[in-house]
């Protein structure tokens, strides 16, 4: 079995300049138009990991919903687009997936949430499975739940769901030209096959450790193929899914309406009655989307909402009793890196340098209001699994006097000239390169800054990257860890972010890459991270958040949004 697939080095750039574009502090929780996530390909690197003997995994286990759980009541969300159609196949829509006739679909494997659940969280657990096993052939093979029926809705009318149903549903978003065709080969899945129909194999044609959040992703979702052959798509067909909710209508302008699903699978599940999600546009008489969303939730029209940092900031700051839910997002947030391929960033001592005269906490507290921790800016499956905070601080940032010997030492004159990018996104950007800027003037450089237009962002991550020795911006959105250190930052990578050539990056990269011991992944990470701090080559100071306002009558809320999940509004309830 070949570890890597080689048809990755020649993808097209383009399908980057989707999530490059347009980026900010903290995007709009729900923007008017919902931009496709790309996710970059994977790159493959020449060198092929030694194999690791086959693990013998054992499944994460279903968190157990309260048992508190109170039943009944409808609860009111919002969404900020109308959906496009109804073919959750068809088209990349968060909307549609997450907030409308999406949530009345199950998936194979989905994202762990609950209160004992730290965010962020790529963690998985089973959805229509109950457990999975790797093969000797390093393919999966997953034993799916025996209770699962279609939605008593015609035409498909309740039957047993099988892995048949699985398998139609994948190969059909594999349909050339449609937005999810590469989600699995990316990820090295080859193909699916039902040798029984409880069973699903998913064959394997090169290692990818993360190739099982391809099933976990919020639009994997499984469809039945009675509504296809009737209709012949899904675009304005009935919605008839395995999930815990059924669709009842939605209306341009107005929103989507779901019922609890009496036959799901999961016994007590969910606790609502209904979910009804309203559509709240952006008009004349607000500024923003995020105004509209604020002002619908303290006029009472909508129970839950996620705001923008700037709104969030007026709730916490106003006399309004609400109660709300924290949590950092993996795979998206600032980045602060060095440009390897100019002589001023290709000088270690000097990078250092450059760390350790900024004080990454203190802009988290000043611009962010505490929200969101420092590190290396690479998305892992939980908060373990970063290197931690205390290490961070201790030895790679926030003390000038290092800085100044590094410098001295570096034998350069003083003032040193020092160019940096920093993206116009919001005026928090524009602070934090202020920020900077009068960090490093304070131990001997010279910084010149220069503010660049979102449209142009693209074109100085592709192509004109040797003018700065250092950039600040966000990085293309890539929620899984080997999308971001393949794709981003090895150095046959799509974009190579540094610029680098470091055969020693490369090689941590690849090692974790394919490593099925999650324990030794988890240790290879760590060290992979503190090696892009020690080499002072990229930072994040401040990862992305979710800001959730909620009534203090909903209950048993701890969203996880990390790759379009959404089972956590099935574990929630009201108590009114």
């Amino acid at each position: 079995m070949r570890r890597y697939s080689l048809i990755g080095l020649l993808f097209s750039q383009i399908l980057l300049l989707v999530t490059l574009a347009g980026c900010s502090t903290q995007p709009p929780a729900l923007p008017e138009e919902p931009p496709p996530t790309a996710v970059v390909p994977t790159p493959i690197p020449t060198q092929q990991p030694t194999p690791t003997a086959i693990p013998a995994p054992t499944p994460t286990p279903v968190v157990s919903p309260s048992p508190g759980g109170l039943t009944g009541g409808t609860l009111t969300l919002v969404s900020a687009a109308d959906i496009p159609h109804r073919d959750v196949h068809q088209v990349r829509q968060e909307t549609l997936a997450t907030l409308g006739p999406g949530l009345a679909y199950s998936r194979l494997l989905r994202l762990r949430t609950g209160p004992l659940v730290e965010q962020p969280s790529l963690m998985l657990e089973c959805d229509l499975c109950e457990s999975w096993r790797l093969t000797s052939d390093f393919a999966y093979e997953f034993q799916l739940r025996p209770d699962v029926r279609w939605q008593n809705l015609n035409p498909v009318d309740g039957r047993p769901l099988v892995a048949g149903d699985l398998v139609y549903s994948y190969q059909r978003m594999e349909t050339e030209g449609w937005p999810h065709a590469k989600l699995f080969s990316d990820r090295g899945i080859s193909g699916f096959q039902a040798p029984e129909p409880g069973i699903l194999r998913v064959s394997r044609a090169f290692l990818d450790s993360d190739a099982l959040l391809a099933l976990a992703d919020g639009h994997s979702k499984i469809i039945a193929r009675e509504v296809v052959e009737q209709y012949g798509d899904l675009r304005r067909s009935p919605v008839v899914g395995t999930g815990p909710w059924i669709w009842e209508s939605t209306e341009e302008g107005v929103g989507t309406a779901l019922s609890r699903n009496p036959d799901y699978f999961e016994e007590s599940l969910p606790y609502l009655d209904g979910l009804v999600i309203k559509l709240v546009k952006r008009s004349g008489q607000f500024p923003s989307s995020g105004t509209k969303l604020l002002a619908a939730f303290r006029a009472g029209q909508v129970d839950v909402v996620n705001l923008p940092p700037g709104e969030w900031n007026q709730l916490s700051s106003s006399s309004a009793e609400f109660n709300a839910s924290i949590a950092e997002q993996a795979g998206s947030g600032l980045l602060i890196w060095a440009n390897l391929q100019t002589s001023l960033g290709g000088q270690a001592d000097i990078r250092r340098a450059i760390f350790q005269s900024i004080d990454p906490w203190e802009y988290v507290h000043s611009l962010w209001q505490g929200h969101g921790s420092v590190g290396a800016g690479v998305p892992v499956p939980g908060p373990d699994w970063l290197l931690p905070q205390d290490t961070i601080r201790d030895n790679y940032f926030a003390s000038p006097s290092e800085a100044r010997e590094l410098l001295a030492g570096a034998g350069v004159a003083l003032p040193l000239s020092i160019e940096i990018a920093v993206v116009d996104s919001s005026q928090a950007y524009l602070d934090l390169g202020i920020g900077i800027a009068e960090d490093l003037r304070a131990v001997g450089f010279d910084p010149n800054l220069r503010a660049i237009n979102p449209a142009h962002y693209n074109q100085l991550l592709l192509q004109e990257k040797e003018s700065f020795q250092l950039i600040i911006g966000s990085a293309p959105q890539t929620p899984t860890t080997n999308g971001f250190l393949l794709g981003l930052l090895h150095s046959r990578g799509p974009v190579n972010l540094l610029g680098h050539q470091d055969p020693v990056l490369d090689s941590l990269i690849e090692r974790q890459a394919s490593e099925g011991d999650p324990d030794l992944r988890r240790r290879q990470l760590v060290e992979l991270q503190a090696y892009l701090l020690d080499q002072a080559y990229l930072f994040s100071p401040g990862s992305e958040t979710s800001r959730w306002a909620f009534d203090w009558d909903l209950k048993g809320f701890h969203p996880n949004t990390a790759l379009s999940e959404y089972i956590f509004w099935s574990r929630a309830w009201l108590e009114r």
